[in-house]
């Protein structure tokens, strides 16, 4: 035996002992035993590990073997484990398109952490036990080495072969001609009318099929039908003769309601119907779901889906409720079924008809009829007036609106910061249009909240809002702010001398650093160093920019340039700091709303390297086959992007480019930014185009949505896309905008 095969078998005896030892330390002490045959058997593997340390010491055969058998187990399980997760990404990259460098790379990189914990060592033993010179001296083949190496293939065939298993191949849609032509063809089967021909459809592959055809009516179904034939002509007839026979069909219901059609383009298998998979087996308001038995199915379509709100309602792992991610699969298999036929992924092209148009439909929403500046600012009238219909008769808000029920949900304890935030909005819309009734709600909803400021905040000097017997700083920031845009807009100082007491608690509430403490407890007469609140001390900033604006105190603008400089600087002297920011888009109104009085550079590098921050999320057109996810912010394509955080970055967003103008450098990357965004929000607000599944659609247009697939509205949505809208439109008004300029990059 060569002196290298004998150092070589020794060291891994010597390291197989304490490798099978760490490893039954963790099975038996750390790894929970709620499954006691998966810590048995990583107890076993151990003890495979720990047996052949004697005979590699001795330099046997037997012991050459075990240790050889024991490094394949451990490799082989780090390879189904890798395999096991690149098949996922496959999997979710054949569901939902496009999954996102980001989401691509993070998938990587756990593989690789799986590879490397549980297959480094397994891979080092086997790679010293196949040497050359051991395995002569053990007198093994080989073809051995070369067998092993194949296992590595495996992860790569299971990727490759999910995908293409899972991968749906839809059939191409239908053009403009033949959606029309279907269209007509069936609203005069409803009217009991000739109908006219559909020579477009002929020859069109149906698809997988059926064709269901939906009369929407005030967010309900009056009737569904199905059609089948040879060609996608056959199946609208099939269907129109199917919805003329339908009892609840009157002549006058179509041009009343709304007429959609959905043409299954394609079906596949799910990977399980257990809970976690299935709920991350459908692309949410694209994919359906059904199960057929004997030519026979039950099928729910994306609308259902969503009508229903099955996304993002549940948490995907039960127990977890931060996880709410995907569809709420348990009740949509109580509605068709938990057995009797194979469950399938469907795959939808929709068109929709109302008011003499026939729209294309995209997850549940339809084309924007326009873009640019006139399009934002439009968007922002409808949702201020949006706000004024959930305005009560005593000045406060609902809160929330569920539009496909026409109801407002009971809610918990009313937000005043969200009540004032509103009141901004409104004096925003009301200065940039004129319009007298944004005007008039603002002043019932600052009189509301007038009634919440006591004539003294405890011991100090100035006024607070207080709620049970507390004043947080933002509740006071965002009236000042509201109270102050009211004045600055409608040369109205009914309310200056409050404004200025209430600005006065913002100055006592700041600490020497410039940053402000957060809650004063009115009952002590004592503020409470310790709690925290995202937004607080950025809303304090504006606040006291706008009070030495509209007030004309300098003791205001002496504060705001402290909180400025901390909060462009000093808030982020940690570590971690030096490589991310934080919740930053009233840092950044405030700073472009500080110009001229505050100039400093700084502000406007800030807010560029926050915009640029936020920009790696943002999906940018051309980079991203989710086109309806344009200008939007997120991460992968598992989600589908909220408005929100397109609403409250675009605020940011808008008033940095406003800010790299103020200084002779306008960033063209802050202006496409901006733009993209804004376009964005105007896509995914109701209108009355897109709202057949809602109760009351004059009611809900304007509101904005938490997403296209979670249909509640909050007022905070609608104040802050709203807030973003009216100020895009006017300050962006000025630069020649092209709708569909592209940029590069390519979204996280």
């Amino acid at each position: 035996m060569h002196d290298l095969t004998r150092r070589t078998l020794r060291t891994w005896a010597v390291a197989g002992v304490l490798y099978a030892a760490a490893i039954s330390w963790l099975a038996i002490v750390y790894i929970p035993w709620k499954t006691p045959v998966a810590n048995a058997a990583v107890v076993a593997y151990a003890a495979f590990h720990a047996a052949a340390a004697p005979g590699l010491w001795r330099g046997r055969r037997w012991g050459w073997r075990l240790a050889l058998v024991g490094g394949l187990l451990g490799l082989l399980a780090a390879v189904v484990v890798t395999a096991g997760l690149l098949a996922s990404w496959a999997y979710l990259r054949a569901i939902y398109g496009d999954f996102g460098t980001g989401a691509s790379l993070a998938a990587l990189i756990f593989a690789s952490a799986a590879l490397q914990v549980l297959g480094l060592y397994p891979a080092l033993l086997v790679r010293a036990l196949l040497r050359r010179e051991v395995r002569a001296d053990m007198a093994a083949g080989r073809g051995l080495a070369s067998g092993v190496m194949s296992i590595l293939v495996i992860p790569v065939a299971a990727a490759a072969l999910t995908f293409q298993t899972f991968r749906l191949d839809p059939e191409p849609p239908v053009d403009a001609r033949g959606r029309e032509q279907a269209v007509r063809h069936l609203l005069a089967a409803a009217a009991g009318t000739d109908r006219p021909d559909i020579p477009a459809l002929r020859g069109v592959p149906v698809g997988p099929g059926p064709v269901f055809v939906t009369l929407w009516d005030q967010g309900r179904i009056v009737a569904r039908v199905e059609g089948v034939g040879v060609d996608l002509a056959g199946a609208v007839r099939a269907a129109a003769d199917a919805l003329a026979d339908e009892p609840a069909v009157r002549p006058s219901a179509p041009s009343a309601g709304y007429l959609r059609i959905d043409r299954i383009v394609a079906a596949g298998p799910v990977a399980s119907e257990w809970q976690p998979v299935l709920g991350l087996s459908v692309a949410p308001g694209r994919d359906g779901l059904r199960r057929c038995r004997d030519g026979r199915c039950r099928t729910v379509l994306p609308d259902d889906l969503v009508r229903a709100r099955r996304f993002g309602a549940a948490p995907l792992i039960p127990g977890i409720r931060e996880l709410r991610v995907g569809l709420d699969a348990a009740p949509v298999l109580d509605d068709i079924g938990r057995s009797g036929g194979r469950l399938q992924r469907i795959r939808t092209e929709s068109w929709v008809s109302f008011d003499g148009a026939v729209l294309p439909v995209d997850r549940g929403n339809t084309p924007p009829p326009a873009t640019g500046t006139a399009a934002w600012r439009r968007a922002a009238i409808e949702g201020g007036d949006f706000i004024l219909r959930q305005l009560r008769g005593d000045g406060r808000f609902h809160y929330v609106y569920d539009p496909v029920t026409g109801r407002h949900p009971a809610g918990g304890e009313y937000s005043l910061p969200r009540h004032a935030g509103t009141v901004y909005a409104l004096a925003l819309i009301s200065g940039h249009t004129g319009e007298p009734r944004f005007r008039r709600g603002a002043e019932r909803a600052i009189a509301w909240l007038g009634d919440q400021v006591p004539e003294r905040c405890g011991q100090l000097e100035g006024a607070c809002v207080v709620r049970g017997g507390e004043a947080w700083l933002g509740s006071t920031a965002l009236t000042v702010v509201g109270i102050l845009e009211y004045q600055r807009r409608t040369g109205d100082d009914s309310y200056a001398a409050r404004a200025r007491q209430l600005a006065g608690f913002l100055v006592e509430m700041q600490r020497p650093d410039g940053d402000f403490h957060h809650l004063y407890d009115v009952r002590r007469g004592a503020i409470d160093p310790a709690p925290r609140q995202m937004f607080y001390s950025e809303e304090a900033a504006l606040a006291l920019v706008m009070a030495h604006e509209v007030l004309g105190d300098r003791g205001f603008l002496q504060a705001a340039e402290r909180a400025l400089d901390f909060l462009t600087s000093h808030k982020y002297d940690d570590f971690l700091g030096h490589f991310i920011y934080g919740a930053d888009h009233w840092t950044c109104i405030a700073a472009e709303e500080a110009w001229p009085r505050l100039r400093s550079p700084r502000f406007l590098e800030f807010c560029r390297g926050y915009a640029g921050f936020v920009r790696r999320i943002q999906y940018q057109p051309g980079h991203w086959n989710n086109d309806d996810f344009s200008g939007h912010y997120g991460f992968g394509a598992v989600m589908v992007p909220q408005a929100p955080a397109a609403a409250g970055f675009s605020e940011a967003i808008v008033s940095s480019y406003a800010l790299s103008r103020h200084h002779g450098r306008p960033d063209p990357a802050l202006l496409r930014q901006a733009e993209i965004s804004l376009d964005a929000l105007t896509r995914d607000q109701i209108r009355l185009d897109n709202a057949w599944i809602m109760h009351a659609p004059l009611v809900a247009r304007g509101g904005i949505r938490r997403s296209l697939v979670e249909p509640e509205i909050r007022i905070d949505f609608t104040q802050h896309a709203a807030s973003a809208l009216i100020r895009g439109a006017a300050e962006l008004q000025r630069e020649d905008l092209t709708p569909n300029r592209t940029t590069g990059g390519a979204p996280l």
